[in-house]
């Protein structure tokens, strides 16, 4: 799962190829250097004290709100001694200021300045203190609208999936962009999922934006998106059920301006999303091949892109051979028991269990030699060798073990020829 994040944070941050260089799409913000004169902050001050954090909370002109509710949330975290949370509250004064003194400094204790304006919520990065200066935290609080109409918003979404052998393991990632001065707290902004999915999981985000889980419909997202860019990710799976080829409907959230698909993809694997752009294979930062596409609004597209299909195919499948092999073997094992316990009379013991034995022995290898080439070649998934691999070492070792003397055609054991020689004798 690791990997699987790891590889979609690579793709979100650098384009996987020169053709899909990172563009904003339309109506997506472009930062500019006033804005970011603008952004929230946090910063060391030699004239605030040790242990001390002032918080300077301003509107959205820039102007100080006085006699306004700010919290600080504590958190205490040691390995030793776990987790804890607690809370302090203050006003701000006449310039829009409040001081909160007497903190604990060091890395065990970390601080977050928040402030509520209606539904919509504001907060800081966390802040760890220094023994020997105090911080100050630059807070805005914003307007807020349910319109997303109103609030000049953009988003990239990034579609990122893995074939596995038992299921499709899906990473959603949006980056989300507000240039207007007010922000945008969604009621009703939601993102359907594939019939079927299951195992949702929301990534962890340092500020309210996120993604919650409708229940066999897809998710919701919720959150302030004040000026500024803010993301949010989850993560859930589809069942498989061995087949080679796949199709996903997805529903996209408000003014999505651009949409990625990026698969994880065997060197048979193919993919095709309606509208998109035509896939391009490369490699991803994580040494896995990838197939990427893309489709980006054009004008008159106002709300956004709408919905997608993505088709897989080509998507190796486990051959049936090395489970009938398995099904022989113990077959072909049981007649050899059979015989050796006198239940088939027709040929002599001794030849019978040596001929089903050795019948069983060579397929079994022929299977592994057969299911170690499908592996390199990529045919087959890790899971699906491992468990393959398994059923025919476990069939093979069930044979050694019921017929531990049994020698093969042609090579007698040389107590046999002794006995044989005394016999004659």
């Amino acid at each position: 799962m690791k990997r699987l994040r790891i590889a979609l944070l690579a793709v979100a941050l650098a384009a996987p190829s020169s053709t899909f260089a990172q563009q904003l799409p339309n109506g997506h913000p472009t930062p500019t250097s006033q804005q970011a004169e603008e952004e929230d902050a946090i910063m060391p001050s030699g004239s605030v004290p040790p242990g001390s954090i002032q918080v300077r909370l301003l509107n959205e002109n820039g102007d100080p709100l006085p006699n306004t509710e700010v919290r600080l949330g504590v958190q205490f975290q040691k390995i030793s001694e776990g987790e804890k949370k607690t809370q302090k509250v203050a006003k701000t004064d006449a310039r829009g200021e409040v001081l909160f003194s007497g903190l604990t400094t060091g890395g065990d204790f970390s601080y977050r300045v928040s402030a509520v304006s209606g539904p919509a919520e504001y907060a800081s990065d966390p802040i760890q203190l220094k023994p020997d200066t105090g911080m100050v935290a630059l807070l805005h609080v914003y307007p807020f609208t349910r319109r997303v109409e109103e609030a000049a918003v953009g988003a990239i979404v990034f579609v990122y999936v893995e074939t596995r052998d038992d299921v499709f393991q899906f990473e959603v990632l949006t980056r989300y962009g507000n240039r207007a001065p007010k922000s945008w707290v969604p009621d009703d902004a939601k993102m359907r999922l594939p019939e079927g999915f299951k195992a949702f999981k929301a990534g962890e985000s340092m500020s309210d934006v996120r993604f919650e889980e409708e229940p066999g419909r897809g998710a919701t997202l919720r959150g302030t998106f004040s000026p500024g860019q803010h993301q949010a990710s989850f993560r859930f799976q589809v069942p498989r059920h061995g087949e080679s080829s796949a199709a996903f409907s997805f529903g996209l959230p408000p003014h999505v301006g651009e949409a990625r698909f990026i698969a994880e993809a065997a060197p048979s694997m193919e993919v095709d999303v309606d509208g998109f752009e035509k896939p391009q294979v490369d490699v991803s930062q994580t040494g896995q091949r990838v197939i990427v596409t893309r489709r980006v609004a054009v004008r008159g597209e106002t709300k956004g892109l709408g919905s997608f299909t993505a088709q897989l195919s080509g998507i190796p499948t486990p051959g049936m051979g090395r489970w009938v092999a398995a099904a022989i073997a113990a077959l072909l094992a049981g007649l050899g028991v059979a015989a050796f316990r006198g239940k088939l009379g027709a040929e002599s013991q001794a030849e019978l269990q040596e001929r089903d034995a050795e019948r069983a022995r060579r397929v079994l290898l022929d299977e592994v030699v057969d299911l170690t080439r499908a592996r390199r070649a990529d045919r087959v998934g890790p899971g699906t060798y491992e468990s393959a691999r398994r059923a025919l070492v476990e069939a093979l070792a069930r044979i050694t073990l019921q017929n531990p003397t049994t020698p093969r055609k042609g090579r007698r054991s040389k107590s046999d020829k002794r006995a044989k020689r005394g016999t004659s004798a």
